[in-house]
């Protein structure tokens, strides 16, 4: 997808949420710098990893293509690292029964959304 490859050339957080932000709406540079009251220059520095804008810079922004950012602290999930743990504590071979049966189920679950036919 060229989108994501284009983000990920990225940086900087601040580029990344300002130009996913500016794509997301629609609008180029000097449409968004003109909503936000900074130069177009601001806009490209950031997007380019260039400036480090403050947090309230980067909400203006925001809100000026129509979005808003949310952030929230969440206790850890370490569901992963618990899954890895438990793999590791097996033989080789069973990690390759293992493995095994899983890609039968996700090719069940494949075939058996492919009979259901697509879905809106």
């Amino acid at each position: 997808m060229k989108v994501v490859e284009k983000f990920a050339a990225r940086t900087t957080v601040a580029g990344g949420l300002l130009t996913s932000a500016r794509v997301r709406s629609g609008l180029s540079q000097r449409e968004l710098a003109t909503r936000a009251g900074v130069a177009q220059s601001t806009i490209a520095r950031i997007e380019s990893g260039h400036a480090d804008p403050a947090f309230t810079t980067i909400m203006r922004i925001l809100a000026a293509a129509g979005l808003e950012m949310r952030i929230r602290l969440e206790p850890v999930d370490d569901h992963d690292l618990v899954l890895h743990a438990i793999d590791e504590l097996r033989s080789p071979q069973e990690r390759e029964r293992v493995a095994a049966v899983h890609e039968r189920n996700v090719a069940k679950f494949v075939e058996g959304g492919r009979r259901a036919g697509p879905h809106d």
